[in-house]
C-alpha cells in the first residue's frame, strides 16, 4: 500500500477526533479529516488499481472509528482532562438555587424584606428564603416590605408594603 495514502488516512483519523474531543459539533476538523479518508481511500484504488483494497480500507477505516469513539466517549468523564472539560453539577436548593415556578407560585400572597434596592430588579427574603424580584416598575429601597403579587415563569413580582 502506498505510504502516503496511509499518512492522508492516519490524519483523516485524528482529525475526526479532534473534532469529537477539541471542536465538536462545528466541523472545521470532521469534515476535512473524512475528506483525508475518503482521499487516503481514492489514493490506494489509484495507485494499486485495485477498487475492492481501496473499499476495504475505508470501511475498515471507518469501522474502527466508531468502537474506538465510543470507548473515548466512555474513558473521557473518567479522565482528569474529561473532568474539567465536562459539565458535572447539579442545582440544589440547599446550595441557593431557586426551583421552577410551581414552587415560586406558593410564594403569591406573601411578605417579605427587600435585602436589596429593588431598581427594580434586586432580592427580597420571603418566608426565609432568598428570591430574586422585580418590583412593579417603582423603586423600593433595601429593608423595605414587600408582597409577591404574581409570578410570571421564574420571575416573581412584588409591590411595596411600605
Amino acid at each position: 500500500m502506498p505510504i502516503p495514502a496511509i499518512i492522508l488516512i492516519a490524519m483523516g483519523l485524528i482529525l475526526l477526533l479532534v473534532e469529537i474531543f477539541i471542536l465538536p459539533g462545528f466541523g472545521a476538523a470532521g469534515i476535512p479529516g473524512i475528506i483525508f479518508i475518503l482521499a487516503g481511500s481514492v489514493w490506494i484504488i489509484v495507485q494499486t488499481g485495485n477498487w475492492r483494497l481501496g473499499l476495504i480500507v475505508a470501511a475498515s477505516t471507518i469501522i474502527i472509528t466508531i468502537p474506538l469513539a465510543a470507548l473515548a466517549f466512555w474513558l473521557a468523564p473518567r479522565t482528569k482532562v474529561g473532568k474539567t472539560i465536562i459539565l458535572d453539577t447539579s442545582e440544589r436548593s440547599e446550595d441557593g438555587f431557586q426551583a421552577p415556578s410551581r414552587e415560586l407560585e406558593k410564594l403569591i400572597g406573601k411578605s417579605g424584606t427587600a435585602i436589596t434596592p429593588l431598581r427594580p430588579a434586586g432580592a427580597a427574603m420571603i418566608q426565609g428564603i432568598r428570591v430574586d424580584v422585580v418590583s412593579q416598575g417603582d423603586f423600593i429601597a433595601k429593608g423595605s416590605e414587600v408582597e409577591v403579587v404574581r409570578v410570571e415563569g421564574n420571575r416573581v413580582v412584588v409591590r411595596d408594603l411600605s
